[in-house]
C-alpha cells in the first residue's frame, strides 16, 4: 500500500531516523557544521534568511530531529518554505521521550516527550522562521505545540546557552506505559512491537496481535488508516495511554 505522508520514502522501522552528527545548519540538501553563537548567525546573514532573533526555538523531539525528515516537511507545504534551519544539540531537563499513543499514517509508533523529574534528555533544538513554523505545525495533527519556561524544565545547548523559553510538541493522545504508572521508554520500532505484541492484548478484528509478526508486516498493516483508529482507541481503553503531565507548564 503506498504511504502518502511526508515520511513515505523512508523506512518507518528505521524510525527517527538519523539526526545530525553535529550542531549546524541544514542547508537545502546539504548540512553545515559550525561553531555555534556567532558561527550560526553568520551562516543565516550568508543565506540572506531570517536572523536568530527572528525565529522561534522548538526543541525538537523524534523525526524532528532528522535533517531529511525536516527538507521532506518543507518541500510537501503547499506554499515555498525557506530550506534553510539551524538545529543544535542540547541537553533538556525533566523532560524524558517515549511513545505518542497513537499510530502514524507511515505505520510508525513516533516519540512523545513527558515530564519526568530528575531525568535528563539529549534533544536537538531548531530555530524556525515564520513559515517554517507554519508548515511544521501542519505535519503535526497529533501533536499539539506548547511553550515551556526553562525555570520548570532547564534546556542547555552546546556552548553553553541556557533559553529562557522554547516550544515542543505534546501529543494530543498522550504517552505508551506499561499498563500502569510508568511511562514506556523510547524503543526503535521493532523493540516496541515485540514488547506490545507480548502484552498479551491488541488483537484486531478478532485475530492475532496486530503488533505479533514479522516487524515489516506489522508496519504494512499498522500502515491501514482502520488499524491506525483501533490502535489509538485501543491503547485508551486498554489503559496503555498515560499524561504527559504538561499541564499547568504551559500557556496555548
Amino acid at each position: 500500500m503506498p504511504r502518502t505522508d511526508h515520511t513515505s520514502e523512508l523506512d518507518p522501522l528505521l524510525y527517527p531516523w538519523d539526526p545530525p552528527e553535529a550542531s549546524g545548519v541544514i542547508r537545502g540538501d546539504d548540512f553545515l557544521p559550525l561553531e555555534l553563537a556567532a558561527g550560526l548567525d553568520e551562516a543565516l546573514l550568508a543565506a540572506n534568511v531570517a536572523p536568530l532573533e527572528d525565529r522561534s526555538l522548538v526543541v525538537s523531539i523524534g523525526s524532528n530531529a532528522s535533517p531529511d525528515v525536516m527538507r521532506r516537511k518543507f518541500a510537501t507545504c503547499h506554499q515555498p518554505v525557506s530550506p534553510v534551519l539551524p538545529l543544535v544539540r542540547g541537553q533538556l531537563h525533566d523532560i524524558a521521550v517515549g511513545h505518542s499513543a497513537h499510530v502514524s499514517r507511515a505505520g510508525y509508533i513516533a516519540a512523545a516527550p513527558y515530564l519526568q523529574l530528575g531525568e535528563c534528555t539529549t534533544v536537538w533544538v531548531s530555530w524556525l522562521d515564520e513559515g517554517q513554523l507554519m508548515a511544521l505545525d501542519e505535519t503535526e495533527p497529533n501533536y499539539r505545540r506548547i511553550e515551556l519556561d526553562a525555570d520548570a524544565c532547564p534546556l542547555v545547548l552546546d556552548g553553553g546557552e541556557r533559553p529562557e523559553a522554547f516550544s515542543l510538541y505534546s501529543s494530543r493522545w498522550g504517552v505508551l506505559t506499561d499498563g500502569g504508572p510508568d511511562k514506556l521508554p523510547f524503543l526503535d520500532q521493532p523493540a516496541l512491537f515485540r514488547h506490545l505484541a507480548g502484552s498479551g492484548a491488541g488483537d484486531y478484528d478478532g485475530g492475532a496481535s496486530v503488533f505479533d509478526g514479522p516487524p515489516d508486516a506489522v508496519a504494512e498493516q499498522l500502515g491501514l488508516p482502520s488499524v491506525q483508529a483501533w490502535a489509538k482507541d485501543w491503547f485508551s481503553s486498554a489503559g496503555l495511554a498515560g499524561p504527559a503531565h504538561f499541564d499547568g507548564l504551559f500557556t496555548e
